[in-house]
């Protein structure tokens, strides 16, 4: 699988974050949590994030991540806009939560 510079959301940066991430499934991609993100000690430095650059979840190994893209690739479309799911009534955010959390080693990021 190929990797494409993806620009991360990040708060604390006023300056855009990039790092080079896979899109193993339709608008989510997998990338390494950069350095300059990384907590003291942290041990999950992979990332599922949505193609708006915001962070889903975080994993241990690049194909835990890989896998939950698969687990929840058919929850939403996920190529929609990160603002179009964040209003999308009928988005099941505790479903989704739910998915993540049963059926990988997720550890949520929430926003």
């Amino acid at each position: 699988m190929q990797s494409t510079t993806h620009e991360l959301r990040v708060r604390q940066h006023a300056t855009p974050v990039l790092v080079q991430a896979i899109e193993p499934q339709p608008g989510l991609r997998v990338y390494m949590q950069p350095e300059e993100l990384q907590g003291p000690g942290e041990q999950q430095l992979w990332r599922l994030g949505h193609h708006s650059g915001h962070p889903l979840a975080a994993f241990e190994t690049r194909a835990e991540a890989e896998r939950a893209a698969a687990v929840i690739a058919d929850y939403t479309d996920w190529t929609r806009s990160a603002e179009d799911l964040r209003t999308d009534r009928d988005f099941d955010l505790t479903g989704y939560y739910d998915q993540l959390m049963e059926h990988t080693t997720a550890l949520i990021i929430a926003r």
